[in-house]
């Protein structure tokens, strides 16, 4: 049932009139990136384990959500996107209102808070493919994709799911990711030398989190060093690039 309800929001993506310079492209991108993004704030936010929660993972669920509506209005609402991202926030919001003392609620909550975000980021991934992505920022958008995927895996490891079941990359894909990754930051240097400073930022981030990320991933338990923060802020700064590098200069 999932997989034909998922074939057919894909089917209703209807033809968009894409931006000649890659913009709509890379909204599609960056709502991908901040679809997992937000879920991964809200799993730091929303844990049934944490009795003082950060405010700041409040607000930066509360932020990705907000991009990705007004990204949905640019685009012209297509109605594939616009379900799903609906759907997370109808879950948010009932996470929101839930007092503390119902906090056990919480990963039924993001169990299905991620099933929606699988959807969301399906039919974006496939919307993305037909805008034409402009190849001057697409390495940039990738890797901000990148970032958020591993910052996801590591958060859905960490909370206390009912299901885990495809929401965590095997241990091959997480080898091609970290590898992918790492590869890509050195095209990215090469060719955009006037943006070494940001992308030497997010690279150190991400080197930064890199062994806490894969000591998630062998099953140990995480240590210190705020992945959460690291890799959401490396992967926000690499799509405001992407949009940059498309902006000519004055």
């Amino acid at each position: 049932m999932q997989k034909k309800s998922l074939l057919f929001l894909l089917c209703l993506i209807c033809p968009l009139v894409w931006g000649d310079d890659g913009r709509s492209a890379g909204k599609l991108s960056e709502i991908s990136s901040r679809s997992q993004l937000m879920c991964a704030s809200a799993m730091v936010y929303f844990n049934p384990t944490e009795r003082t929660p950060d405010p700041r993972g409040l607000n930066a669920t509360f932020e990705h959500l907000n991009i990705m509506e007004t990204y949905m209005v640019q685009l012209g609402q297509p109605e594939a996107l616009v379900q799903p991202l609906r759907a997370m926030k109808e879950v948010f919001e009932t996470l929101d209102r839930l007092p503390p003392a119902k906090r056990a609620r919480y990963p039924e909550l993001i169990q299905q808070l991620l099933g929606h975000q699988q959807q969301l980021q399906q039919a974006a991934t496939t919307a993305y493919a037909s805008a034409g992505p402009d190849p001057v920022a697409a390495d940039l958008e990738a890797q901000s994709q990148a970032l958020a995927t591993l910052l996801l895996d590591y958060q859905v490891r960490l909370y206390p799911l009912p299901q885990k079941g495809g929401l965590t990359l095997t241990p091959d894909q997480a080898k091609e990711l970290d590898q992918a990754i790492e590869q890509r930051f050195e095209t990215l240097l090469a060719r955009h030398v006037e943006h070494a400073e940001v992308l030497s930022k997010a690279k150190a981030s991400y080197l930064f989190v890199r062994p806490q990320l894969q000591q998630v991933a062998s099953g140990g338990i995480a240590g210190s060093g705020g992945a959460e923060f690291y890799l959401n802020r490396a992967s926000v700064d690499l799509d405001e690039l992407a949009v940059a590098v498309l902006t000519p200069s004055p």
